[in-house]
Formats: C-alpha cells, sequence, structure tokens
C-alpha cells in the first residue's frame, strides 16, 4: 500500500473513531444503540432458532427418505 492510500485510510478511520466517541460521549445514544443492539441480538437468535429447526427437519426427512430406500431396494432383491 502506498503511503499516501494508508495516510487516507488512516484519516478515515481516526475521523470515524472520533464520530463515534461523540456519538457515545451521549448517555441517550449509548442508551438507544444498546436498545437497538438488543433487539438485533434476539432477532439473530430468532433466525438461529429457525435454521437450527429447519435442519433438524432436514435431517429427519432425509432418514425417513434413506429407510424407504432401503425397504425398496429389499424388496427389489427378494423378487
Amino acid at each position: 500500500m502506498s503511503p499516501v492510500a494508508a495516510g487516507v485510510v488512516g484519516a478515515v478511520v481516526g475521523a470515524a473513531v472520533g464520530a463515534t466517541a461523540v456519538v457515545l460521549s451521549e448517555e441517550e445514544n449509548r442508551k438507544a444503540i444498546g436498545k437497538k443492539f438488543n433487539e438485533v441480538k434476539d432477532k439473530v437468535g430468532e433466525v438461529v432458532s429457525g435454521v437450527q429447526d429447519k435442519a433438524q427437519e432436514v435431517v429427519e426427512n432425509a432418514g425417513d427418505k434413506v429407510d424407504d430406500a432401503k425397504k425398496h431396494v429389499a424388496e427389489k432383491l427378494s423378487e
């Protein structure tokens, strides 16, 4: 990375950190951010739970399909 690019990136990161510090210095903003963080965390938990349930359903259905296939093969072999 060129020194100029590194300087620009450093300036942008510094400005972002400074702006964040100003926003977080006010208690009302910290509370709002904390509330939003908890809402997002709860939504992520719901999504993860839904994905886990769906994955379990897929596994169970796959097991049923394998059992059906085994029965079908056994029937064909016994003919």
